[in-house]
């Protein structure tokens, strides 16, 4: 990891779990929010040491299929081997570093960089290198085999996720979404099948979306429509751990039409399970929810302190959900829902983060009851990152 010199803080803080010693002023000061310098210490010190989203398993699925991504701003690629293994490596020649994947590719055997065609396995080992020590001769370079070979990346995958991390040592995946899986297990998520995907592109800091969607004491006054069929009243927050905090609610009617409601979940336990209409944050930018009959997942990616842009993902039970004719204007009708909430969300979130420039605004507040969840994604950002300016309190090693 870099040891430039930083001008954010690192301090210890442990989240609140009880709203009566939570305070009201909020972990985070509006500078973590407007500073282009405390976006580049989350790039080091958080986006590179955390799972992050990179592209979906149904783009990876057979042995030689190959995706390229770009995990805020360093390029990698995701292949299914020759044995069905996922892979992540990063995205560079070992020769002189040009990008090897550029677009998805499917039966591939081999990665062949475009430019001097140094050949790599699927699983990464350098195989060929024609012409490098001579016309025609195929001698591989004197240098160790094993520092020549393509650079791995930490790799995990869950439903239709694919997850990526660049740390040396990364935390389980696995023991990361553990309770939350737990949690919808009496769903069989196992039918879900995509249908399609919005796009939004926010003048505002990615926090603030992902604040927004932890709270919901904004429901009854930015989201009318929504506040009718999924109403405030009914909401209730959930933390299963510091890194999977959401809302549920004990209210949530699918929509009918002509008589008929979209299929729902299969329930794995019929005698135990329960209709569940609730979301989380993956920390820290993957955002997911299942309804009774549908499933979405939103991914922030952070561009600047004041830009982000969001992508919508929205599944539906099964084919037959997701494509059938005569579902057409229940899915029409879920996702019009959705971009009517989320437009919504885009205008407010847009306003507070234009707000924050203001010198008349010293400092966020939190409301103890409601936004409890805010002030533990704060926590743990003020934990992993800092705070914005000197040096001033503990550093974590």
């Amino acid at each position: 990891m870099p040891t430039e010199r930083d001008d954010v803080a690192r301090s210890v803080v442990t989240a609140e779990a009880d709203p009566t010693d939570m305070t009201e002023f909020a972990v985070l000061p509006k500078e973590a929010y407007t500073s282009e310098e405390y976006l580049a210490a989350e790039n080091r010190r958080l986006f590179s040491m955390s799972w992050m989203f990179a592209t979906f398993v149904r783009h990876v699925a057979k042995p030689g299929d190959v995706v390229p991504a770009n995990i805020q701003g360093v390029p990698i690629f995701i292949v299914r081997d020759e044995t069905g293994k996922l892979r992540a490596f990063h995205n560079v020649c070992s020769h002189r570093g040009s990008q090897l994947v550029c677009q998805p590719e499917q039966d591939r055997k081999t990665i062949v960089c475009p430019y001097h065609a140094w050949t790599y396995k699927l699983s990464g080992e350098l195989s060929w290198t024609k012409h490098f020590a001579g016309v025609n001769a195929t001698d591989l370079p004197d240098r160790q085999q094993n520092k020549l070979g393509l650079k791995e990346v930490a790799v995990a995958e869950w439903l239709d996720f694919v997850f990526v991390n660049f740390s040396a040592m990364p935390e389980s995946f696995s023991d990361n979404i553990a309770e939350l899986q737990d949690r919808w297990s009496d769903y069989d998520l196992s039918v879900m099948t995509y249908h399609t995907s919005l796009r939004y592109e926010f003048e505002a800091n990615w926090k603030l979306i992902v604040e927004n969607f932890l709270e919901s004491y904004h429901v009854p006054f930015i989201h009318k429509t929504l506040n009718t069929y999924s109403p405030f009243s009914e909401r209730y927050q959930i933390k299963l751990s510091d890194r999977l905090m959401g809302i549920g609610t004990g209210q949530y009617q699918p929509d009918s039409i002509h008589g008929m409601r979209l299929p729902s979940w299969p329930m794995r336990d019929k005698s135990e399970g329960t209709v569940k209409a609730e979301y989380f944050s993956v920390y820290p930018t993957f955002l997911v929810g299942v309804m009774p009959d549908h499933l979405f997942a939103w991914v922030l990616e952070p561009v600047g302190a004041g830009r982000t842009i969001e992508h919508l993902h929205f599944y539906f039970v099964g084919e037959e959900g997701a494509h059938a004719e005569e579902f057409a204007p229940h899915r029409t009708q879920t996702l019009e829902n959705w971009k009517q909430v989320n437009d919504e969300d885009w205008d407010i979130i847009q306003r507070m983060h234009a707000g924050m420039q203001s010198p008349a605004f010293p400092h966020p507040l939190l409301s103890r009851h409601m936004e409890r969840n805010v002030n533990g994604f704060q926590t743990l950002i003020r934990t992993h990152v800092g705070l914005p300016g000197p040096a001033r309190t503990t550093l974590v090693s």
